[in-house]
């Protein structure tokens, strides 16, 4: 059982977890055995270090922390009934953590975690779009495909200029050996 100081101490570390977090998942992970939750922890930890956060709190606390942090709590009310954890970061690429969650259920084949909302940069998504937003290519994949794509206009253009110059010294040689037949 938390004391008052405990649970204030709790309820501050939570409210900024709404107002400061790229993303926070509201899961469920009734089902899901300490091994099971241990094991994601450990994936979490592989991926991110301490960047990204499982928290298993309960859903009053998480409620007080919503109003708390500013947010309109009808429009979460409706994700926090029965077992809710929440998967968070402040500094990690938020689509990453997603994916590792996505990943990690799919890979052990399990039913749980089981996503049941999110918000993502203040916009609030469903368990099915956080399915979509999983298969985003993360931010160092989309910063190379940019990268990439303003690259390949150069590369063209200097090969371009290459094949020029090439052509332009097969001639400068084709004339310097016609004068030295002569």
């Amino acid at each position: 059982m938390l004391t008052r100081a405990q649970k204030a101490e709790l309820l501050k570390e939570l409210e900024s977890v709404f107002k400061d977090s790229s993303i926070v998942v509201f899961v469920d992970f009734k089902g899901m055995t300490v091994a099971q939750s241990n094991a994601f922890r450990s994936e979490l930890y592989k991926n991110f270090e301490n960047k990204v956060n499982f928290k298993i709190t309960r859903n009053a606390l998480i409620k007080t922390a919503i109003k708390n942090a500013g947010l309109n709590l009808e429009e979460y009310e409706k994700y926090l009934e029965g077992n809710t954890a929440l998967l968070y970061t402040k500094d990690a690429d938020p689509i990453e953590a997603l994916k590792t969650l996505v990943e990690f259920k799919k890979k052990n084949k399990l039913e749980v975690p089981v996503i049941k909302a999110g918000i993502l940069e203040g916009k609030t998504f469903t368990a099915e779009e956080a399915e979509e937003l999983a298969k985003l290519p993360s931010k160092e994949q989309l910063l190379a495909m940019l990268v990439g794509g303003l690259n390949a206009p150069i590369s063209g253009l200097v090969g371009a200029l290459g094949g020029i110059l090439r052509k332009f010294l097969y001639a400068l040689n084709a004339i310097r050996e016609e004068k030295e037949k002569q």
